[in-house]
């Protein structure tokens, strides 16, 4: 169980079709074969492409330009890549064969779309677009030294909630509770002595009285006492290309 949130990193669509003409991006000029001023198709089905693997672990990014003929049926019959890294053209194109659209009353249309590619930015809350907490689930003492981890088996895990209101107020950084154990893994005790808000200290810590934990082998008779357990809060935005 990944321990974790938005850690891996998810493809974002922007679809640059049926636009109001003063705010349709001009990067991405439309274009009509049929010679009239048809209402533009409209998108039924627009699935996001899968980010490709290698292109995610090598931290590729970009924006991939397609010229597409929408057909009477709705269905994308040709895409054409105009532009964007290579890595991630074929993953593009597989996917915009797959949209839909509402079928047309006359001949086929051709637009241009662009598939976003991208790993969410750390940024200002009140600027960001979505957030992200990180945790480890390790409980250290004082020297750093491990003395116990969540223990996957017993919990469904769930991290601290991110509320909105506190992201966009600027709320942010890395959060350290004091955990005391029982002897069971159980928490007994549990408090911040690191704050990033109250709101958020609240909340993590109604959030991890519910987990259990597991002692290290070999960790015998180590205090279970005002253990270190971190969090890291982060205000994201989608990446701009």
């Amino acid at each position: 169980m990944q321990f974790s949130r938005v850690l891996i990193p998810v493809a974002i669509s922007q679809l640059i079709i049926g636009l109001p003409a003063q705010t349709q991006n001009k990067s991405a000029p439309t274009q009509e074969n049929t010679g009239t001023r048809d209402a533009p198709p409209k998108a039924i089905s627009t699935p996001d492409p899968p980010y490709p693997e290698e292109a995610r672990k090598k931290g590729i990014e970009g924006k991939v330009t397609l010229l597409i003929v929408i057909d009477v049926k709705g269905k994308v019959s040709q895409v054409k890549a105009l532009s964007g890294p290579e890595e991630l053209v074929p993953a593009a194109v597989a996917s915009v064969k797959m949209w839909q659209f509402e079928p047309r009353a006359s001949g086929p249309v051709t637009r241009t779309v662009e598939i976003v590619f991208g790993f969410p930015k750390e940024c200002p809350g009140p600027i960001s677009e979505s957030g992200e907490v990180v945790g480890s689930g390790r409980l250290t003492d004082k020297k750093g030294n491990l003395i116990a981890v969540v223990d996957y088996e017993e919990n469904r895990l769930q991290l601290p909630p991110y509320p909105e209101t506190e992201r966009k107020a600027g709320v942010a950084g890395n959060m350290v509770l004091a955990i005391t154990l029982g002897q069971d893994g159980h928490v007994k005790a549990i408090h911040a002595t690191k704050s990033l808000s109250p709101g958020l200290d609240r909340a993590a810590i109604e959030t991890v009285r519910f987990w259990r934990f597991k002692k290290i082998e070999g960790n015998v008779g180590v205090s279970l006492e005002n253990l270190r357990l971190e969090f890291t809060f982060r205000a994201t935005c989608n990446p701009r290309f």
